[in-house]
Protein backbone atom coordinates (compact mmCIF):
# COMPACT_ATOMS: atom_id res chain seq x y z
CA UNK A 1 0.00 0.00 0.00
CA UNK A 2 1.06 3.75 -0.84
CA UNK A 3 1.68 6.11 2.21
CA UNK A 4 -0.40 8.88 1.31
CA UNK A 5 -0.03 12.22 2.86
CA UNK A 6 -3.28 13.71 3.86
CA UNK A 7 -4.22 17.17 2.28
CA UNK A 8 -3.55 19.41 5.44
CA UNK A 9 0.40 17.98 5.53
CA UNK A 10 -0.05 18.86 1.57
CA UNK A 11 0.11 22.37 2.48
CA UNK A 12 3.64 22.37 4.10
CA UNK A 13 5.06 19.58 1.83
CA UNK A 14 3.28 20.79 -1.64
CA UNK A 15 2.57 24.26 -1.31
CA UNK A 16 2.36 25.04 -5.59
CA UNK A 17 -0.32 23.94 -7.79
CA UNK A 18 0.99 21.50 -9.11
CA UNK A 19 2.83 18.51 -7.42
CA UNK A 20 6.25 20.35 -7.79
CA UNK A 21 6.83 20.92 -4.13
CA UNK A 22 5.62 17.27 -2.80
CA UNK A 23 7.47 15.42 -5.95
CA UNK A 24 11.11 16.81 -4.72
CA UNK A 25 11.26 14.00 -2.01
CA UNK A 26 10.61 11.61 -4.60
CA UNK A 27 13.25 9.37 -4.82
CA UNK A 28 14.21 8.39 -8.07
CA UNK A 29 14.56 5.83 -10.38
CA UNK A 30 15.67 4.41 -13.61
CA UNK A 31 12.98 3.33 -16.10
CA UNK A 32 11.68 0.32 -15.08
CA UNK A 33 12.96 -3.38 -16.28
CA UNK A 34 9.57 -4.71 -15.60
CA UNK A 35 7.43 -2.12 -18.34
CA UNK A 36 4.35 -4.51 -18.04
CA UNK A 37 3.98 -4.39 -14.24
CA UNK A 38 3.19 -0.53 -14.05
CA UNK A 39 0.54 0.88 -11.62
CA UNK A 40 -1.06 4.11 -11.83
CA UNK A 41 -2.39 4.63 -8.74
CA UNK A 42 -5.15 7.57 -8.29
CA UNK A 43 -6.69 9.52 -5.29
CA UNK A 44 -9.58 12.16 -6.45
CA UNK A 45 -9.52 14.17 -3.21
CA UNK A 46 -12.12 16.56 -2.46
CA UNK A 47 -9.11 19.39 -2.87
CA UNK A 48 -6.41 17.52 -4.80
CA UNK A 49 -5.87 14.49 -6.83
CA UNK A 50 -3.11 12.56 -6.38
CA UNK A 51 -1.36 9.95 -8.67
CA UNK A 52 1.35 7.80 -8.42
CA UNK A 53 3.31 5.53 -10.06
CA UNK A 54 4.31 2.24 -9.09
CA UNK A 55 6.87 -1.08 -10.30
CA UNK A 56 4.90 -3.54 -8.77
CA UNK A 57 7.43 -5.91 -9.79
CA UNK A 58 10.68 -4.23 -8.10
CA UNK A 59 7.93 -2.93 -5.38
CA UNK A 60 9.51 0.12 -5.73
CA UNK A 61 7.27 3.85 -6.36
CA UNK A 62 8.64 6.09 -9.75
CA UNK A 63 7.01 9.32 -9.08
CA UNK A 64 3.79 11.22 -7.90
CA UNK A 65 2.50 14.24 -8.43
CA UNK A 66 -0.78 16.33 -7.71
CA UNK A 67 -3.20 18.43 -9.29
CA UNK A 68 -6.40 21.04 -8.16
CA UNK A 69 -9.43 18.26 -8.11
CA UNK A 70 -12.00 19.58 -11.26
CA UNK A 71 -14.89 18.27 -9.36
CA UNK A 72 -16.79 21.06 -10.69
CA UNK A 73 -16.35 21.19 -14.28
CA UNK A 74 -15.35 17.65 -15.60
CA UNK A 75 -12.61 15.58 -13.06
CA UNK A 76 -10.67 14.25 -15.47
CA UNK A 77 -9.03 17.54 -16.19
CA UNK A 78 -7.03 17.58 -13.12
CA UNK A 79 -6.45 13.66 -13.38
CA UNK A 80 -5.28 14.46 -17.26
CA UNK A 81 -2.87 17.55 -15.24
CA UNK A 82 -1.43 15.20 -12.84
CA UNK A 83 -1.38 12.44 -14.78
CA UNK A 84 0.90 14.50 -17.22
CA UNK A 85 2.95 16.61 -14.58
CA UNK A 86 3.86 13.00 -13.68
CA UNK A 87 5.01 11.89 -16.78
CA UNK A 88 7.35 15.17 -17.42
CA UNK A 89 8.73 13.96 -13.95
CA UNK A 90 9.27 10.65 -14.82
CA UNK A 91 10.87 11.46 -18.11
CA UNK A 92 8.66 8.88 -20.59
CA UNK A 93 5.27 8.07 -20.63
CA UNK A 94 5.15 4.47 -18.34
CA UNK A 95 2.68 1.65 -20.56
CA UNK A 96 0.68 1.03 -17.40
CA UNK A 97 -0.67 -2.13 -17.44
CA UNK A 98 -3.17 -1.69 -13.67
CA UNK A 99 -5.29 1.97 -13.12
CA UNK A 100 -7.31 2.11 -9.65
CA UNK A 101 -8.85 5.17 -8.28
CA UNK A 102 -10.65 5.98 -5.37
CA UNK A 103 -12.48 9.16 -4.98
CA UNK A 104 -13.59 11.62 -2.02
CA UNK A 105 -14.09 14.17 -3.95
CA UNK A 106 -18.01 15.49 -3.91
CA UNK A 107 -18.02 14.70 0.15
CA UNK A 108 -17.69 11.01 -0.80
CA UNK A 109 -20.05 8.41 -0.06
CA UNK A 110 -22.47 10.74 2.77
CA UNK A 111 -25.04 8.36 4.04
CA UNK A 112 -27.63 8.35 7.23
CA UNK A 113 -28.48 5.63 8.98
CA UNK A 114 -31.91 4.86 10.62
CA UNK A 115 -32.52 2.11 13.28
CA UNK A 116 -34.58 0.62 16.09
CA UNK A 117 -32.11 0.50 19.12
CA UNK A 118 -29.22 2.44 19.44
CA UNK A 119 -26.95 -0.42 20.40
CA UNK A 120 -28.33 -2.87 18.62
CA UNK A 121 -29.59 -2.40 14.88
CA UNK A 122 -28.75 1.20 14.83
CA UNK A 123 -25.26 -0.03 15.54
CA UNK A 124 -25.32 -2.57 12.92
CA UNK A 125 -26.59 -0.32 10.68
CA UNK A 126 -23.95 2.39 10.83
CA UNK A 127 -21.18 -0.70 11.09
CA UNK A 128 -22.42 -1.87 7.77
CA UNK A 129 -22.50 1.97 6.05
CA UNK A 130 -18.76 2.41 7.69
CA UNK A 131 -17.78 -1.26 5.69
CA UNK A 132 -18.92 0.08 2.87
CA UNK A 133 -16.59 2.98 2.74
CA UNK A 134 -19.34 5.69 3.41
CA UNK A 135 -18.79 9.17 5.81
CA UNK A 136 -21.67 8.24 8.37
CA UNK A 137 -23.32 11.81 8.84
CA UNK A 138 -25.88 10.34 11.32
CA UNK A 139 -27.63 7.69 13.28
CA UNK A 140 -31.08 7.91 13.70
CA UNK A 141 -32.73 5.30 16.44
CA UNK A 142 -36.33 4.75 17.68
CA UNK A 143 -39.11 6.98 15.82
CA UNK A 144 -37.88 9.45 13.41
CA UNK A 145 -39.45 12.51 14.56
CA UNK A 146 -40.53 15.92 12.13
CA UNK A 147 -37.52 17.90 13.17
CA UNK A 148 -35.22 14.74 12.83
CA UNK A 149 -36.66 14.40 8.92
CA UNK A 150 -35.75 18.08 8.35
CA UNK A 151 -32.23 17.67 9.78
CA UNK A 152 -31.91 13.95 7.68
CA UNK A 153 -32.92 16.40 4.68
CA UNK A 154 -30.47 19.06 5.45
CA UNK A 155 -27.74 16.47 5.57
CA UNK A 156 -28.24 15.83 1.54
CA UNK A 157 -27.30 11.87 2.27
CA UNK A 158 -26.31 10.36 -0.95
CA UNK A 159 -28.06 7.06 0.28
CA UNK A 160 -30.16 6.04 3.59
CA UNK A 161 -29.94 2.86 5.17
CA UNK A 162 -33.39 1.42 6.99
CA UNK A 163 -32.81 -1.00 9.50
CA UNK A 164 -34.54 -1.68 12.45
CA UNK A 165 -36.49 -4.82 14.43
CA UNK A 166 -35.28 -8.44 14.56
CA UNK A 167 -36.75 -10.91 12.07
CA UNK A 168 -40.10 -11.66 13.20
CA UNK A 169 -39.79 -9.00 15.86
CA UNK A 170 -40.92 -5.06 15.63
CA UNK A 171 -42.07 -3.90 13.16
CA UNK A 172 -44.16 -0.67 14.10
CA UNK A 173 -40.99 1.33 14.11
CA UNK A 174 -39.40 0.73 10.48
CA UNK A 175 -43.05 0.93 8.82
CA UNK A 176 -43.04 4.34 10.55
CA UNK A 177 -39.46 5.45 9.93
CA UNK A 178 -40.39 3.89 5.82
CA UNK A 179 -43.41 6.53 6.43
CA UNK A 180 -41.56 9.49 7.54
CA UNK A 181 -38.43 8.75 4.84
CA UNK A 182 -41.11 8.91 2.42
CA UNK A 183 -41.28 12.08 2.62
CA UNK A 184 -37.93 13.22 1.58
CA UNK A 185 -36.85 13.65 -1.83
CA UNK A 186 -37.11 10.51 -4.21
CA UNK A 187 -33.78 11.10 -5.35
CA UNK A 188 -32.42 9.59 -2.48
CA UNK A 189 -32.30 5.84 -3.22
CA UNK A 190 -33.05 3.70 0.54
CA UNK A 191 -31.15 0.41 1.16
CA UNK A 192 -33.99 -1.30 3.01
CA UNK A 193 -32.00 -3.94 6.31
CA UNK A 194 -34.58 -4.41 9.13
CA UNK A 195 -37.08 -6.82 9.70
CA UNK A 196 -37.83 -9.09 6.98
CA UNK A 197 -41.56 -9.65 7.86
CA UNK A 198 -42.15 -6.03 7.15
CA UNK A 199 -39.38 -5.57 4.26
CA UNK A 200 -41.69 -5.49 1.02
CA UNK A 201 -44.64 -3.66 2.93
CA UNK A 202 -41.66 -0.99 3.65
CA UNK A 203 -40.33 -1.08 -0.09
CA UNK A 204 -43.84 -0.25 -0.98
CA UNK A 205 -43.96 2.56 1.23
CA UNK A 206 -41.35 4.34 -0.32
CA UNK A 207 -41.18 3.09 -3.75
CA UNK A 208 -44.96 4.84 -3.99
CA UNK A 209 -43.14 8.45 -3.58
CA UNK A 210 -40.83 7.41 -5.87
CA UNK A 211 -37.61 6.60 -3.67
CA UNK A 212 -35.41 3.88 -5.43
CA UNK A 213 -35.31 0.93 -3.12
CA UNK A 214 -33.20 -1.99 -2.39
CA UNK A 215 -33.86 -4.92 0.17
CA UNK A 216 -31.35 -6.97 1.43
CA UNK A 217 -30.91 -8.94 4.50
CA UNK A 218 -31.59 -7.75 7.94
CA UNK A 219 -28.12 -6.20 9.46
CA UNK A 220 -29.32 -8.04 12.77
CA UNK A 221 -31.56 -11.56 12.23
CA UNK A 222 -31.36 -12.14 15.40
CA UNK A 223 -30.57 -10.11 19.16
CA UNK A 224 -26.96 -9.57 19.35
CA UNK A 225 -26.24 -11.50 16.23
CA UNK A 226 -24.28 -9.17 13.13
CA UNK A 227 -25.06 -9.71 9.55
CA UNK A 228 -23.66 -6.26 7.95
CA UNK A 229 -22.07 -7.93 4.63
CA UNK A 230 -25.34 -7.99 2.86
CA UNK A 231 -26.47 -4.56 3.30
CA UNK A 232 -22.63 -3.58 2.70
CA UNK A 233 -22.27 -5.34 -0.66
CA UNK A 234 -25.97 -3.58 -1.38
CA UNK A 235 -24.74 -0.24 -0.50
CA UNK A 236 -20.84 -0.63 -3.06
CA UNK A 237 -23.56 -1.84 -5.98
CA UNK A 238 -25.66 0.94 -5.33
CA UNK A 239 -22.79 3.05 -5.15
CA UNK A 240 -21.43 1.92 -8.30
CA UNK A 241 -24.36 1.70 -10.23
CA UNK A 242 -25.89 5.09 -9.08
CA UNK A 243 -24.28 7.73 -7.22
CA UNK A 244 -21.10 7.70 -9.62
CA UNK A 245 -23.80 8.72 -12.14
CA UNK A 246 -25.17 11.62 -10.33
CA UNK A 247 -21.72 12.76 -8.94
CA UNK A 248 -20.31 12.81 -12.47
CA UNK A 249 -17.74 10.35 -12.07
CA UNK A 250 -18.66 8.05 -14.85
CA UNK A 251 -15.94 9.63 -17.27
CA UNK A 252 -13.37 9.25 -14.91
CA UNK A 253 -14.43 5.60 -14.51
CA UNK A 254 -14.01 4.68 -17.79
CA UNK A 255 -10.39 5.73 -17.43
CA UNK A 256 -9.67 2.96 -14.59
CA UNK A 257 -9.31 -1.06 -14.02
CA UNK A 258 -12.86 -1.17 -11.93
CA UNK A 259 -14.90 0.73 -10.13
CA UNK A 260 -14.08 3.95 -8.31
CA UNK A 261 -13.69 2.86 -4.79
CA UNK A 262 -15.00 5.35 -1.90
CA UNK A 263 -11.60 6.18 -0.25
CA UNK A 264 -12.49 4.69 3.24
CA UNK A 265 -13.41 1.76 1.39
CA UNK A 266 -10.00 0.85 -0.34
CA UNK A 267 -8.12 2.08 2.95
CA UNK A 268 -9.96 -0.85 5.02
CA UNK A 269 -9.21 -3.06 1.91
CA UNK A 270 -5.55 -2.20 1.92
CA UNK A 271 -5.53 -2.69 5.86
CA UNK A 272 -6.97 -5.95 5.28
CA UNK A 273 -4.70 -6.77 3.13
CA UNK A 274 -1.70 -5.95 5.21
CA UNK A 275 -3.38 -7.83 8.27
CA UNK A 276 -4.30 -11.19 6.19
CA UNK A 277 -1.50 -11.30 3.51
CA UNK A 278 -1.99 -13.19 0.34
CA UNK A 279 -1.11 -16.05 -0.64
CA UNK A 280 2.12 -15.74 -1.46
CA UNK A 281 2.68 -13.59 1.71
CA UNK A 282 2.19 -13.58 5.33
CA UNK A 283 -0.26 -10.67 6.51
CA UNK A 284 0.95 -8.70 9.56
CA UNK A 285 -1.77 -9.88 11.73
CA UNK A 286 -3.97 -7.38 13.76
CA UNK A 287 -3.13 -3.77 13.11
CA UNK A 288 -4.55 0.07 13.90
CA UNK A 289 -4.62 2.51 11.30
CA UNK A 290 -5.03 5.94 12.15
Amino acid sequence: MVNQSSESEQEIIAPGRSGTGWAKRAPSFPAPAHSDQLALLIDFGSTYTKVVAVDVVREVILGWEHWPTTVETDITIGLEKAVAALHRRLGFTPPYRHRLACSSAKGGLRMVAVGLVPELTSEAARRAALGAGARVLKVYSHHLSPSELVEIRKHAPDIILLAGGTDGGNSEVILHNARMLAQLPASIPVVVAGNKDVAEEVRSTLQLDGHQVVVTENVMPELGQLNVAPARESIRRLYMETIIEAKGFRKAESLVDSFLMPTPAAVLRAAQLLADGTESEEGWGELMVV
